[in-house]
């Protein structure tokens, strides 16, 4: 990029006027510019190549060759140490755990179950209703009319016989 002429864009974010190829983020809201760079023609680092690669001109990276086997432990026993008293062994690749974990911490292999057992539930239970009976009712509805009664009789008389 010459060094004359700066381009200069709106952020993307917040509209506000920077400079990509000169700062890597907006000073005002901070989004990262870096995708709005132009790529330089003459920058070697633009594609990384191995040393004595060939210059491809499809710009397609070559397929690599497939990866030989580089653990240096066999993959049940990864590294499987005695786990030290107090400590939970995991099952699969021999790691001592603290026995509060209900993961392994290395391979995550569920070492205890972590969720509650499952209760058995009988079937529901159908709540029983209790049906009052009209007897009760038919009580206090004889009483409130005999008290009706009553209280008219008394008035009857206080009218008639006290006047």
């Amino acid at each position: 990029m010459s060094d004359h002429a700066v381009r200069q864009l709106p952020c993307p974010d917040c509209g506000s006027p920077v400079q990509p190829d000169r700062e890597q983020l907006c000073p005002r809201c901070g989004y990262p510019l870096m995708f709005l760079r132009q790529p330089a023609e003459d920058d070697a680092r633009a594609v990384p190549r191995s040393p004595n690669e060939r210059d491809d001109g499809t710009g397609m990276m070559p397929v690599p060759a497939p990866r030989t086997e580089t653990r240096q432990f066999p993959a049940a026993t990864y590294g499987a140490q005695q786990a030290a008293p107090g400590q939970v062994q995991c099952r699969r690749c021999g790691y001592g755990n603290t026995p509060a974990r209900f993961r392994c911490e290395r391979c995550g292999e569920e070492l205890r179950q972590s969720r509650p057992y499952a209760v058995q539930l009988g079937p529901p239970v159908q709540p029983v209703q209790q049906r009052r009976s009209g007897l009760g009712w038919l009580i206090v509805l004889i009483v409130l009319a005999v008290l009706a009664l009553l209280i008219l009789a008394a008035t009857v008389v206080w009218t008639f016989f006290l006047t």
